[in-house]
């Protein structure tokens, strides 16, 4: 799944109204295994210069590359902080925590039924075991333009809920620039998988 999808929904199943911190601590979890990533592919681009097709073709396959995103997509690391947050629970710290993980572990649960040829190592450090998906959120020999749809009702249900859930204006306003940015990100994706299909 795409990660804005990724904190859409785990704020729609565990954000509360009034509760900053651990709203932020839900944001936060939900989109921390993709922040490596997010680092990796402009430095590639625009320090070391690399083009699309060998980043995302080739250097992503790589060790370096697979070893960080295994490192942030562990069901055990993000398993441990659970219960450690859960341990703690007494202190904001570990309610935080606890949050933080459940948020994280929601991501790689949606995460893992939808990428295909480029699964992750989910339970590093216990294994290097991939499942690879007969399902992909892009890629379309795998069925990527209808898990893509699934996934964009979920977004769009998680926008709903969080529309009902945080009745201030302000909050109505980014939901509804996420909402708009979603369609736009969504077209762009599938017009680029078209493209580069033909």
């Amino acid at each position: 799944m795409n990660s804005p999808t990724h904190s859409l929904l785990a704020l729609a199943l565990l954000s509360k109204k009034g509760h900053t911190k651990r709203n932020w601590a839900i944001f936060i979890g939900s989109f921390i295994p993709d922040i490596a990533i997010y680092i990796w592919a402009p430095y590639q681009k625009f320090v070391n210069g690399v083009s699309g097709s060998e980043m995302w073709g080739k250097l992503y396959f790589e060790a370096p590359m697979q070893n960080l995103i295994a490192y942030f997509n562990s069901f055990p690391i993000y398993g441990a902080l659970a219960i450690i947050g859960y341990l703690g629970k007494a202190k904001t710290w570990g309610k935080l925590l606890f949050i933080f993980s459940l948020a994280a572990l929601i991501h790689l649960a949606t995460d893992m039924p939808v990428h295909g040829h480029d699964a992750y190592r989910h339970f590093w450090p216990i294994s290097d075991w991939r499942f690879y998906s007969p399902l992909s959120y892009y890629e379309t020999d795998l069925h990527g333009q209808w898990v893509g749809l699934v996934e964009m009702f979920i977004a769009f249900i998680s926008i709903f809920v969080l529309w009902k859930r945080f009745p201030k204006l302000w909050a109505k306003v980014v939901l509804g620039i996420l909402a708009a940015l979603y369609v736009l990100m969504q077209l762009a994706f599938r017009l680029a998988a078209i493209h580069i299909g033909s």
